[in-house]
């Protein structure tokens, strides 16, 4: 297998809906949003979702299958702008273990550090999930705080957040 990653465009918003909501349905305790507040979205919402000035949702293809989704955005958090908040990962299960997950995060990275409005990166994880913990540690993130969250699966769990500064350049 020869895995591949590429920044998705609205028009593939059905292939996205669908790997997404799968996602959402067999993992309900990963991700802050859950099926149903998804499940019930647009089209043209799916579309918006996935590329935009200020986000991008990529694809990580074996062949011509979609097989994993990430994304980045503007973080909410940050009214200034300068914040990027990683998200939407999710690896489908018959290929994790593969050290796919490389490269999401260059997909990602790359994106953040080719735009000069982003000075930092935040990201964060279920307290519970070790392999999103060994990933987050591995590209160079620092702990940053951590928070109780109930998750759409009913239990409460802390989220444990994470940063990276980028320094612009020259």
């Amino acid at each position: 297998m020869r895995a591949t990653t590429r920044p998705l465009t609205p028009p593939e918003w059905s292939i996205v809906k669908d790997l997404r909501l799968f996602a959402l349905k067999t993992e309900p305790g990963v991700f802050v949003s859950s099926f149903d507040s998804e499940a019930i979205l647009s089209p043209e919402e799916w579309q918006e979702t996935i590329q935009g000035d200020d986000h991008q949702v990529f694809g990580l293809f074996d062949g011509e299958r979609l097989i994993g989704l990430t994304a980045v955005f503007t973080s909410r958090d940050d009214p200034s702008g300068q914040t990027a908040l990683l998200a939407y990962s999710f690896i489908h299960p018959q290929y994790r273990g593969l050290g796919l997950s490389r490269l999401l995060y260059k997909a990602r990275l790359d994106w953040v550090k080719s735009r000069p409005e982003f000075m930092r990166i935040v990201v964060s994880h279920r307290a519970s999930n070790e392999r999103s913990q060994r990933a987050i540690l591995r590209h160079g993130f620092v702990p940053s705080g951590e928070a109780e969250r109930t998750w759409p699966d009913g239990t409460t769990d802390g989220e444990i957040f994470y940063d990276m500064s980028l320094h612009a350049s020259g």
